[in-house]
Parts: structure tokens; sequence; C-alpha cells
């Protein structure tokens, strides 16, 4: 750290050199401009979430990770020019900071375990989308006659879920078993939790699942793209004692590229068996095998055999380095799965789709449609 404050004193004197104000107004000015940086860090973690509808993904967390740095370092500046020993400054607030707030270590998290979707969390964050409008309003509605709500997120993912809906309810537990996906929705955690609202992440299979408290209870549960990878008699089972009587459990999804019917779809998917086998994949090592039965019959044999299902249309567009991003946060065409291979299927997937782009947007179009199943106790 000492180090640090070094090339602070030394940036300092640089920009003291270069300037002809007075030092009193330089050091106003310096404490102002936190406020500038503050606010290039807040736009880039707006663009690394895409929630700019007119820029959509406009930056990375390593762009949000950069304008931080901006933060600090322009902060340090500051308390260079309003003291003379800014390290001692520095060093003692923050001893009296951790006097206060670490009396206790925190308990430790047990590490979650590897799963098929390892090494994808970045791209599953970048380039899967949440549930579609008129589909967050349904569940919404769903507990509309709640007073302060609980979610329980089953298979959450990096968080497009709690992203969509987590203003509706007072708590939101996320669960979700791959250790990548739990460090993206971890840096997601703070834009979840606003004013008397309770957010916790449970780094677990939903099998494995423990309630918070005796008495807690959910009023809605959503498996969104995950109820192929979870033990669905035993977290059904498990379901029946841990939410509310009237609650909801909704098992939603829509297609992926490994099933759509589109023309430049299906050309990619030959493109991928011609390097990984006709077999689906998940992951470097294992072959995929779904659970069978159709989700409305597994959810009719169970506790919840009240079932409606939804369908929204839903069509989106995509750039060819879109849909790589979007293989890349796949378990049966990831970046692990194709292994030394990677480079050379990347070049072909791009030319490939290219040939299928539209010749006036330059865009791919995917029609797909997410389907909804809400089932209830009867």
């Amino acid at each position: 750290m000492g180090h640090a404050w070094e090339l602070v004193r030394r940036l300092t004197e640089r920009l003291d050199d270069h300037s002809t104000l007075p030092a009193e107004l330089r050091r106003i000015l310096q404490i102002l401009k936190i406020s500038e940086e503050a606010g290039e860090a807040a736009e880039a973690v707006i663009g690394a979430l895409g929630q700019n509808p007119r820029k959509g993904f406009s930056h990375t967390w390593d762009d949000v990770r950069a304008e931080v740095c901006d933060v600090i370092t322009t902060g340090m500046v500051a308390l260079h020019r309003l003291t003379p020993d800014p390290a001692e400054a520095f060093t003692r607030h923050l001893a009296r900071i951790a006097e206060r707030d670490l009396e206790e270590r925190p308990e430790q998290v047990p590490s979650p375990a590897p799963s098929p979707f390892t090494g994808t969390a970045p791209f599953y964050r970048r380039y899967r989308s949440g549930p579609p409008a008129p589909a967050a309003a349904l569940l919404a509605r769903s507990v509309a006659d709640v007073e302060a709500p609980t979610l329980l997120v089953l298979g959450s993912g990096t968080g497009q879920v709690p992203l969509v809906l987590h203003a509706v309810f007072a708590q939101t537990d996320m669960v979700e078993p791959d250790a990548g996906m739990v460090a993206e929705a971890e840096l997601l955690l703070p834009y979840l939790r606003g004013p008397g609202q309770t957010v916790r992440l449970h780094p677990v299979k939903a099998e494995d699942f423990t309630p918070p408290s005796e008495t807690w209870c959910a009023d809605l549960v959503t498996i969104c793209r995950a109820f192929d990878w979870v033990g669905q008699g035993t977290v059904l089972r498990q379901l029946d004692a841990w939410i509310t009587p009237r609650a909801t459990v909704a098992v939603m999804g829509d297609r992926s590229l490994w099933t759509l019917d589109n023309g430049w779809a299906q050309a990619l998917r030959l493109l991928i068996r011609s390097f990984l086998g006709d077999d689906r994949r998940t992951g470097a090592d294992d072959i995929f095998t779904p659970h069978g039965r159709p989700y409305a019959d597994v959810l009719a044999a169970s506790a919840f055999s009240d079932v409606r299902e939804y369908r929204f249309e839903d069509q989106r567009e995509w750039t060819p380095h879109q849909v790589i991003g979007y293989l890349s946060s796949t378990s049966f065409a990831s970046r692990a799965a194709f292994g030394d291979q990677w480079q050379a299927f990347e070049r072909k997937a791009l030319r490939l789709l290219v040939e299928y782009c539209d010749e006036e947007t330059g865009l791919l179009t995917e029609n797909n449609t997410f389907t909804v199943l809400l089932a209830n106790r009867p």
C-alpha cells in the first residue's frame, strides 16, 4: 500500500505542475471529481447488466472494475490534497471501520461443487435473457394479493430471474450450485437489495437447499431453464414443505439453439456435431440425458397438480458474435466441451452465421416461444 501512496504523491505533484488554479480550488475540484468517476462506474454497471434500452450490453465487468479503480484513485488524490500524510489518515480510518464491523469473522460459505456449466458463467450473464416482460408480469400477478412476498429461485444461474422480479418481493432466495454462476450472481446482489428487501444466495444444489429460518416460506418458486438439471421428484416433495398453502411453482423456459427450427440454428447444430459428435454434450465429458417426461406431467403427478400453461412468442435478433457468446454459455457447446478445438470451431461458425445474416440488418432472427407452467395445490 505504501508504494501506491508514493505513486499517488507523484501523480498529484504532476497534476499540480500543470495547473494554474489556487490550491484550495484544486482540492474542491478533486473532491467533486469523485462524483464524476462514480457516475461513470454506475454507467458501466448499467451497461454490464444490459439495462440501457438504447445501448444494450455496452460494457463488461472488466470495464466496471476499471471505473471503480478510477474512483479509488481519484479519492486517493483528493485525500492527498487534504492531508500531509494521507496513508496514515487512511490507515487510521480503516482501522476504525475494522474495529466497528469486524469484531467477528463471518462464517465461511462452502465452495459450490463443479457443474456441467463450469467456465460458462461470464457468457451466461451477458448472453442469457430473463423471462420476457409478459411472462414476468404473469409471475408478479401470482403474488399480487400477498403482503411482503418471498421468492425462491432454484437454478438461479447468474440472476436473470431475480433481476426482472426482485422489486416485487420482500425476500428473494437464489439457489445455484455452479461456482462460476455464484461468483457472477454475487456481483448482482447489491443491485437487487432495495429498502426493506432481503436477498440471499445459497451456493448449493436445489435438492440440498435449507430454508434460512424455521418460519420461512416461499410464495413463488421459479425454475427457469433448469428443471432437467434438478432431481425433479425430490425437489417437488421438498417444496411441499417449503411454501405457503397458496404458493405457486413456476417451471419455465424456451428452446435452446440445440432445438430451434431456424435454418441458421439447424446449420450451426450440424457444425457443432461435426466437432463433438451427434449426442448433446453436458460439459467436457458427459452426454446429456433428459428426464423424458413432459414437465406438465411431472408437475401433475406432484402435490402441485393444478397446472396451467402459458406461451409467449419471443423474437430475438443476434449478431454472429452474440450467437458465439450464447454458445459459450451452454453446456452442450461450451469452450470446455470443445477444448483445443474451440478456435477452429469459432472461425467456421462465424463464417457460417454471416452467410445466414439478413442482408439489410446483418442480423440473425430467432423465433422462439417462452413457456410458463404455473402449478398450485388443487
